[in-house]
């Protein structure tokens, strides 16, 4: 495989970041004269499997499409399995009526002819893009975080299940963005299986050149259908985070998704506390363990002080057992802590650590999982409160 271009630098400022060409080399290396660094041009057989960069990472994708090969074919089939919303445009040789009609009903966007006509294939991308590409709109998305008084209480591996919920809003189609700003131990892209190229201190440290762009391209595709921008692999020091150039890069993440979610630190900085006064609504989770309401009543008294509404601060009580095994009910924590329970969630029995080491989801695999079942209540909660049900 020769990934012709890398930096994603578009040249047309119609198209956006993020378009993934895949064909054989005889087609791709025809396309580098036209389009340049505009998108990225992947030369790989047409049966060949498709590289993870191409699964996570594309906005819009043009696949070669071998009719002859069952492998070609299928390419498409787990496309439209692990990126169903992904528009994706499919490139034949010879595109007979049936075939085009076959490939429509499998939900691909548009078919192209082979050999490429650069015109022709500019505006296929114009069409299939006009949904994904940023729309310019200065209303803001709504943000939610995800805040742990400490560790251990679940709230990486909760936030990961609340995204892949919130992508189905009430029904409405949610382009969920998950911003890791755990900089020092952030475990989402992990959690998930993806390898971040771009990190959200990338992100921080772009200063002017921060746009919808940059943002779209460090933004990781899970398979369950929102984005990610992961935390850096190696520690960053907290304090080194400018204030200004954070909330920039928010409020370009809410322009151009339609939800996020940002996974907060333990530790409170000003840069922190910023981020959670800019969301709409702050999810404080905790569990039923005295240091875990030590700990969670410390950061409620340190919202109270730095002027966090608490209309915008919900209580959140993960790994919620049966009263038989459990020495402090739901009610003693809102007792505690003096805050009404906003939600619960279910301790699970086992299945949540072994779907994590998988790198998927409890829900990929068993969606009537008390734990999933809650996580699903919690998301249309949040869809009632942010949006409207």
């Amino acid at each position: 495989m020769e990934v012709h271009s890398e930096t994603g630098i578009r040249m047309d400022r119609n198209l956006p970041s993020g378009i993934y060409i895949v064909a054989q080399d005889r087609h791709a290396s025809a396309l580098e004269a036209r389009f340049g660094s505009e998108v990225h041009v992947v030369s790989l057989d047409a049966g060949a499997a498709l590289p993870d960069e191409v699964m996570s990472r594309a906005v819009v994708l043009v696949l070669e499409v071998d009719p002859a090969s069952p492998a070609s074919l299928n390419r498409v089939a787990a496309i439209r399995e692990k990126r169903p919303s992904l528009p994706l445009i499919v490139a034949l040789e010879q595109a007979d009526l049936a075939l085009t009609r076959t490939l429509i009903r499998q939900g691909v966007t548009d078919v192209a002819t082979l050999p490429f006509n650069a015109d022709d294939l500019t505006a296929q991308l114009l069409d299939a893009s006009a949904n994904v590409a940023p729309s310019g709109k200065t209303s803001l998305a709504p943000m939610v975080s995800m805040v742990r008084a400490a560790g251990g209480v679940g709230a990486t591996t909760l936030l990961t299940h609340l995204a892949a919920s919130l992508t189905d809003c009430r029904g409405s189609r949610m382009d969920v963005c998950v911003i890791d700003l755990d900089l020092q131990f952030g475990q989402v892209a992990n959690y998930l299986g993806l390898s971040p190229v771009t990190t959200v201190l990338d992100l921080l440290e772009a200063s002017e050149r921060l746009d919808s762009d940059l943002v779209r391209d460090a933004s990781l595709a899970a398979p369950q259908g929102f984005w990610v921008i992961g935390a850096p692999s190696v520690i960053a020091p907290l304090e080194d985070v400018d204030v200004d150039r954070l909330l920039k890069m928010l409020t370009i993440a809410r322009q151009t998704f339609d939800f996020v979610l940002l996974d907060l630190p333990a530790n409170w900085t000003n840069w922190t506390l910023s981020a959670a006064l800019a969301c709409n609504e702050n999810l404080l989770v905790t569990d039923q363990s005295i240091t875990g309401l030590r700990q969670t009543k410390r950061v409620v008294e340190l919202f109270d002080v730095m002027n966090v509404s608490r209309e915008n601060v919900r209580i959140v009580v993960n790994r919620v057992g049966k009263k038989l095994f459990q020495s402090i009910s739901v009610a003693e924590v809102a007792e505690t802590l003096n805050r009404q329970v906003f939600a619960t969630v279910s301790r699970d029995r086992g299945d949540l650590q072994m779907a994590q080491d998988q790198g998927v989801l409890l829900s990929d695999n068993n969606r009537k999982a008390a734990f999933v079942k809650d996580v699903d209540r919690l998301a249309d909660q949040i869809c009632d409160r942010t949006i409207g049900g």
